[in-house]
């Protein structure tokens, strides 16, 4: 969603035995710096023309991520979500560069209350990887001063939701230190956590990580996936270690990368075999620059039903809509 807080290198990474790379709590930072940024670098690697599009919105993706995509396609769906388009500079109605309308007076607030009993709270700014489609794209990166007090002082709030950015950009101290601070909030009696990193760089999930996110009161880490080809078999090797937190999963229904059945279908089976609860599918929020990726809910809610019929229920998520009003989430179809 952000630019990384990372120095990038544009190094390439070493070959580390499996055991070894799992049990290296430092390794996923090491891979962050080794991103790619050049465009120019992505298309060699991929085998694809170089396009000439200019961008305000900077080129990052893990190196994993890009192993994952097909060389010679330059329509693979993983590539589409993070290579930067020439439609991205056209103006349609109804686009805004704040769809959810988060900012107030020029400021981002670190926490934002958007739903009853819960509270958002935005852990991180940094990200590790650019989508295009990200409805947080033209919010420029500022210090972010993680205040629990509007937390501590009502009552009413029950769950904490970290987003960003990427909460689990965040280094393993300073995670561990924002949990444990939230634990002392006795009226808090659930803590969410909506990351990409996971999928994007598994190497994130090491077992210091599930000893973090073991806590004593029930932890929900939803992971954002938008393709089946994103389930590596590193990621799903690692996501044994985590033990402790129920895992689910959002998705965002993108033109040319999900919109058709076949894909969602495979997507959905996927994540429930690696027992992890498909939770949400969302509409595209509308930000300026995504208008390509959208599409229609009238489309969408077509291919809910036609999953429907081929899915048990517990593998169907909800598909929704946020709206830039107190009640943020509409729901498109049960």
């Amino acid at each position: 969603m952000f630019f990384s807080s990372t120095e990038l290198t544009g190094q390439v990474p070493q070959p580390i035995e499996r055991i070894d790379d799992i049990m290296d709590n430092n390794l996923w930072q090491n891979e962050l710096r080794q991103s790619l940024t050049d465009m120019d670098e992505l298309c060699r690697i991929l085998a694809i023309p170089a396009p000439s599009v200019d961008t305000d919105y900077p080129l990052l993706v893990p190196r994993h991520f890009v192993d994952l995509m097909e060389r010679g396609n330059p329509s693979d769906p993983l590539l589409m979500q993070v290579f930067p388009q020439s439609e991205e500079h056209n103006t349609v109605d109804g686009f805004s560069k704040d769809p959810l309308g988060e900012i107030v007076d020029g400021t981002l607030c670190s926490t934002l209350n958007k739903y009853a009993s819960r509270t958002l709270l935005l852990a991180s700014q940094a990200c590790g990887i650019h989508c295009r489609f990200c409805f947080r794209r033209h919010v420029l990166p500022m210090p972010v001063n993680l205040d629990l007090s509007p937390i501590r002082n009502d009552t009413t709030i029950e769950e904490v939701i970290l987003s960003g950015g990427d909460p689990l950009m965040l280094d393993d101290e300073a995670l561990d230190g924002l949990l444990r601070s939230i634990l002392q909030i006795k009226h808090v009696r659930r803590i969410r956590i909506h990351s990409r990193l996971p999928i994007v760089l598994p190497s994130r999930l090491t077992p210091n990580l599930a000893d973090i996110l073991t806590l004593p009161i029930p932890l929900y880490l939803v992971l954002h996936v938008n393709h089946p080809t994103e389930l590596s078999k590193q990621f799903l090797e690692r996501r044994e270690l985590l033990t402790k937190p129920v895992l689910m999963s959002q998705t965002v229904l993108l033109r040319r990368v999900n919109d058709d059945t076949e894909t969602l279908y495979r997507l959905f089976c996927r994540l429930i075999d690696a027992r992890i609860l498909p939770y949400y599918l969302h509409q595209l929020d509308r930000v300026e620059g995504a208008a390509h990726f959208e599409v229609s809910p009238e489309e969408g809610c077509r291919i809910l039903a036609e999953l429907r019929a081929r899915l048990p229920g517990y593998a169907m998520p909800v598909y929704v809509r946020e709206m830039a009003e107190r009640v943020f989430k509409e729901v498109l179809s049960y």
